[in-house]
């Protein structure tokens, strides 16, 4: 198990480039990387009195655009040379801010999903599969592609989401139905455009282990600085999802509940406590309204148990890799998806990261099955 002592004695490096050159004068950033199909974010922190003589406020004043790349190592190369492999954020600067009185200068921004969410298009694409669409759009913003591909036409998705052909909406909008419809995993890291299928949860997850104190240890022994769960007990009670639609092309109206076999229950076996959640949806079909019960169902109860946590900072969990819990001898032992990774580096506090992550109880995940 890692030690966080061990961890901190490694003593992480941190490199800021700024339009391409490594510049020093940063006393603090920090790297926001999220699930929630939102661009990740960043922050830094110049001192002006050590930055280099052609880096000046009015330098700063005066630009209109400029490029952040935030890299870290824990190697102990000296000197330390950034890599792409070291690279935890490429992206624009939305915002700068000059302190005179405390000589700082602040810099925050977007990663190049930006790029994506602030380019508005009509396209339609009827003919085109979900891939094709992605690699389209990557391309266009000079993006690579990391596509997976897909076969169904997105033509068979307009016709449940009418609304997507008739008005204006962003690239990344477009992207996000489609990532939601394939229920693919979709971000932006560096240059290139993830559109790609959810890795099996049990695949190589993050492990955090718990050892509680025993007889011979009055301390336990962990690889987190602090650990916190929640568990939501309205949802641990029960959730059922219905769903009814009228589809005017077959003018017949259908119903669908998740989990399944809540159909079948009278109001008189349906407990007191459990929560019925009812959505009217125009123009499915009945497999269709199934699906949207389903996938509706998933959404609400992953919020029933939540992890926080803080850790000594290295670069190997993102929010495509599943969080494994270990230890505790409760029921929170379990798997967590990451919703939010925010790490951060500062000359007082060193390389930390912050975690936020949630899934379903294991009693309401079995009636996923």
């Amino acid at each position: 198990m890692p030690d966080f002592y061990e961890s901190r004695a490694r003593k992480p490096r941190g490199a800021v480039k700024l339009n391409g050159e490594v510049i020093q004068g940063w006393v603090s950033w920090e790297v926001d990387n999220n699930a929630y199909r939102s661009a990740d974010t960043f922050r830094v922190v110049f001192v002006l009195s050590m930055l280099p003589a052609n880096r000046s406020a009015a330098w700063f004043a005066d630009q209109s655009s400029m490029e952040i790349e935030i890299f870290t190592t824990d190697d102990g190369a000296d000197p330390y040379v950034p890599t792409a492999a070291d690279s935890l954020i490429y992206g624009q600067v939305d915002e700068m801010d000059f302190d005179p009185v405390r000589g700082i200068i602040e810099l925050t921004g977007r990663d190049l999903t930006a790029l994506l969410i602030d380019t508005k298009n009509s396209f339609h694409f009827p003919e085109k599969s979900s891939s094709q669409i992605a690699t389209f759009i990557a391309e266009k913003h000079g993006l690579t592609p990391v596509v997976t591909e897909t076969s169904a036409v997105s033509g068979n998705y307009y016709q449940m989401e009418r609304v997507s052909l008739q008005q204006q909406q962003s690239d990344w909008e477009l992207l996000t139905f489609l990532a939601n419809y394939e229920d693919f995993l979709l971000y932006v890291k560096g240059h290139e455009l993830h559109f790609e299928p959810r890795p099996s949860p049990n695949e190589n997850p993050y492990v955090i282990a718990w050892e509680p104190p025993t007889g011979e240890r009055a301390h336990p022994v962990a690889n987190v600085v602090e650990l916190k769960f929640t568990r939501a007990l309205t949802i641990a009670k029960g959730v059922i999802v219905v769903v009814r639609s009228w589809n005017a092309k077959q003018k017949k109206g259908f119903t669908a509940s998740w989990p399944k076999e809540a159909k079948q229950l009278s109001p008189g076996q349906v407990g007191e406590k459990t929560q019925i959640y009812r959505y009217s949806i125009a123009g499915l079909t009945q497999d269709q309204a199934q699906q949207r019960a389903q996938s509706i169902y998933k959404q609400i109860v992953a919020h029933e148990m939540r992890l926080t946590a803080y850790l000594p900072a290295e670069n190997e969990l993102t929010c495509a890799r599943s969080l494994l819990v270990r230890g505790s001898g409760t029921t929170f032992d379990q798997i967590y998806y990451p919703e939010s990774i925010v790490r951060s580096m500062s000359l007082e506090g060193g390389y930390r990261m912050d975690v936020r992550a949630k899934n379903t109880g294991p009693e309401l995940e079995a009636t996923t099955e």
